[in-house]
């Protein structure tokens, strides 16, 4: 579990993932969603996961994983998309390529748990 004062917070980062086209959709205009509902420590109650662990959502696929705990599931491919895609933009960019790069890897962790 990340505790709520130690999350990594980047706005510039959040902006950039709102740039994206919708992982769902292919939509234009989405939120930058934190994940949701993987039983990974990252998100529960008052609490919101790492800026590194967003992905871009329409509205619609923003409001369907919060009311199908189904959908959740989804959110672990289109979380790792949204990564690589940042890993690339911000190659040059320390900071946000770690935490970046710390995310993946504990995406890997909790896949082969």
């Amino acid at each position: 579990m990340i505790a709520k004062s130690k999350a990594w917070r980047s706005e510039r980062y959040l902006a950039w993932v709102r740039s994206l086209p919708c992982c769902m959709t292919g939509e234009e205009g989405c939120q930058a969603h934190h994940v949701i509902g993987l039983n990974w420590g990252l998100s529960g109650w008052g609490m919101k996961a790492p800026d590194s662990f967003v992905m871009p959502l329409s509205p619609y696929a923003h409001g369907m994983v919060h009311k199908h705990a189904e959908w959740q599931w989804w959110q672990i491919e289109w979380l790792k998309q949204t990564i690589r895609q940042g890993m690339t933009v911000f190659a040059s960019d320390a900071e946000v390529y770690e935490q970046l790069d710390h995310a993946m890897a504990f995406i890997a962790a909790k896949e082969a748990a």
